[in-house]
Order: C-alpha cells, then structure tokens, then sequence
C-alpha cells in the first residue's frame, strides 16, 4: 500500500525517509503480462480489462501517460508496451526513480523519470498529459483534494485522471492489527469520499468503484521476523484471494463491495474550459 511521492504539502502522513527505507528492503518487480493465464495474474488481469475499457475508443499510440507516485513502476512500460502511449514518471524518491529506469531499460521501453515532488513538477509537464494515473499514493495526504489538485495541474483540458487506493474502510483495516505504522501512514477513504475529493479538485467524476472482490495478498506483514508466524500469514492470505479469484474468474462473479474489495479506482476529467 502507498505513495512513492513528495511531502511538498497536503500533509504527507508517510514522509521520504519511509520510502527510502521501503525501496532498501524491496526487491525489484516482474513485468506486468496481462495475456498471462492462471489465478496468479487474475489481478492484473483484471486492471487490464479496466484499463482496455477506460481506453477504448482512442488512438493512445499518440498520447502521453504520467505516472505520480513512480518508484520502482511495473506500469509505465506496461502502459507503454498495451496502448503505446508516450509514458512518463514522477517521484521524489531518487531511488524508486532510479529503479523506475532500471525497469524500463530492461523492458526496452522509453521514457522520461523526473525526480521531483508532485506539488513543485517542472514547468514543462504542467498541462502536457492526455492521462495521470496513480497507485496508491492520495490516501498518504491528509488533504486530498489538495493532492488530487496538484496532480490534474499535469493534465491537459478534457485529460482524464485514473486514481487507485487501498480501500481501509472494509477488511484490509485489521492492517491496523498488523503493523500499525503502515496504517498510520494512509488516510481512511470511502468511495464517496474519494468522488468527492476529486470534484473539489475540479474534476469531473466519470466513475468511482471498488475494484476486485478481495485480495489479502495487500496485507503488508512484511516488518514482521521471517518466522513460521509470518510465513503462515502470507500463505493463508494467498491462498483464500486465489480460491475466490478463481470462482470469480470460472464460476460466477462475486460483487465487489466497501467491505471486501481491496481498492478503489476513480476517474476523473479535467474540464475543457476550466472553471
């Protein structure tokens, strides 16, 4: 769970030192294959077909896409690599930005990584982008809004803004339980709370939903000695997300509600002719 990305203001609630630490200890990801079959990619899968949705009807191959919240990104050459689109990252973080080129040097993508906090980007990304999306980086500011605010100064008018959160109003808020300190560290956000910070960012609020109908594997345990407590943890997690992702992929789908689903996704669009 979390943001890769600057405390410039909206009151950051992880701060950088949190996410040094975090890439210290984090090894590097796999790319993202959305065409890879088995319970194991279901949810990548899944965020593909969302994306295929949100997308369809544009030639992307001649659209830029930035990424807010960038450290060490399996997204930016999958977005790269699916649509086309020019892609772009954005992280205070030197070492997530670092790790954010390795990974797109060994997919053989190009792209830009700016080193910069979000609040404060270089004044050449502000109204260039056809797309912002981010992963889990709003629910570490206090005011939201004010996050959301900064991020669409990068979209162009009529851009669109992909938001993803963890949702801590339902099952996953037993984080708490499980290591208070990354709990700490987000902020509690509904669906609504979500819509309703977007629109006073002034955007226009095309959809805003939980998104999958569990996923345990979000759970961070990862502080934890690497004992038979945690390995009993991390299996037993993984193991009732796939039983119930494999149902919803081959039986019947299963609702997607506040109190099981494991994120939030929102959409929103900068106004044409801004307010």
């Amino acid at each position: 769970m979390g943001t890769k990305d600057g405390k410039g203001s909206g009151g950051d609630r992880a701060g950088a030192e949190f996410w040094e630490d975090w890439w210290k200890r984090t090894p590097l990801p796999s790319a993202l294959d959305p065409h890879r079959p088995g319970v194991k990619n279901y949810v990548v899968r899944r965020f593909h077909h969302t994306f295929e949705r949100l997308f369809e009807g544009n030639d992307t191959s001649s659209m830029e896409l930035a990424e807010v919240g960038c450290a060490q990104s399996v997204y930016l050459p999958y977005f790269a690599k699916q649509f086309g689109f020019k892609v772009c990252g954005i992280d205070r973080s030197k070492m997530g930005c670092d790790r954010a080129r390795t990974i797109l040097e060994r997919e053989g993508v190009k792209g830009e990584v700016h080193c910069a906090d979000f609040f404060s980007v270089p004044t050449q990304l502000i109204g260039r982008f056809d797309v912002v999306t981010s992963f889990g980086v709003v629910e570490h500011f206090q005011q939201t809004a004010e996050a959301l605010r900064a991020m669409a100064r990068l979209l162009k008018p009529g851009g669109r803004m992909f938001t993803n959160i963890p949702n801590l109003t339902g099952v996953l808020g037993y984080q708490r339980l499980l290591d208070r300190v990354i709990y700490d560290a987000h902020v509690l956000l509904t669906r609504e709370s979500l819509a309703s910070a977007h629109r006073e960012a002034g955007l226009e609020v095309e959809s805003c939903d939980y998104f999958l109908p569990i996923c345990l594997e979000v759970f961070n345990v990862e502080t934890w000695p690497k004992h038979f407590l945690y390995w009993f943890t991390v299996r037993s997690f993984t193991a009732i997300s796939r039983a119930v992702w494999f149902v919803d992929d081959h039986v019947v789908r299963i609702r997607q509600s506040r109190w099981t689903s494991p994120f939030i996704n929102c959409v929103g669009r900068k106004p044409c002719a801004e307010v």
